[in-house]
């Protein structure tokens, strides 16, 4: 087996590992909260009263900012919203139209880890999820503006919408607008709009005002 298949199995047994935590953390008798978000409606990822919580989405999309409204990263289904792993000053935005979330107290969710070996496991690759998202981010930021860019949006149109059409293009989802994504790479929309023609010109992306499709080849 060689070095590619292993790295392509490990992370699909971070990914399944890492979508059971949610599920073990509703089959035991902790308390939750279930909170419903729409559309724009922010959440508060620091504790105000001196109890951090966990957040884990069950359904929708929202993204992860600063408390400079910089996005930082996005979650989706069975993703942590937060785990102090980013900073203690975050705020979460439903990006779709309504997202569901779960909101555990941190220390219920500590001592379960602590009873349990295999929700430890799955806490553990959770974590490592996250911190890959970020290692990738970290290394598509490397690139060049105009390739950074293809891979920013490759990336998030893989992750949300994994299915290309006949063409081979993947269609971002529509919640991630172009302000969102020149938001995500730190640059203008002026400059993001600059490069997608340039991609396009290139034959790796179509565009308009409400839609952007991406060459699936186009990962880096």
């Amino acid at each position: 087996m060689n070095t590619n298949t292993l790295a392509q199995n490990e992370a699909l047994d971070t990914k399944i590992q890492a979508g059971k935590f949610l599920t073990s953390l509703l089959e035991s008798d902790i308390t939750r909260d279930r909170m419903t978000l729409k559309k724009n409606d922010k959440i508060e990822l620091t504790s105000t009263n001196n109890t951090p919580y966990i957040f884990v989405i069950v359904s929708g999309v929202a993204g992860i900012f600063s408390s400079t409204n910089v996005a930082i990263d996005f979650a989706g289904e069975g993703d942590l919203l937060d785990y102090n792993v980013y900073s203690s000053q975050l705020f979460g935005k439903a990006l779709t139209d309504e997202v569901t979330v779960w909101r555990f107290a941190q220390s219920d969710v500590f001592n379960k880890i602590a009873e349990s070996s295999e929700i430890q496991l799955q806490h553990y690759h959770m974590l490592q999820t996250i911190q890959r998202r970020l290692e990738k981010k970290q290394i598509q930021a490397t690139l060049d503006m105009k390739n950074r860019i293809a891979a920013f949006i490759h990336t998030l149109a893989t992750r949300y919408n994994p299915k290309a059409d006949d063409q081979g293009m993947i269609e971002l989802p529509r919640y991630f607008s172009r302000k969102m994504i020149a938001n995500y790479a730190g640059i203008s929309l002026s400059t993001l709009t600059t490069h997608l023609q340039q991609l396009m010109e290139e034959d790796r992306v179509i565009f308009n005002k409400r839609v952007l499709l991406i060459s699936e080849e186009n990962e880096a």
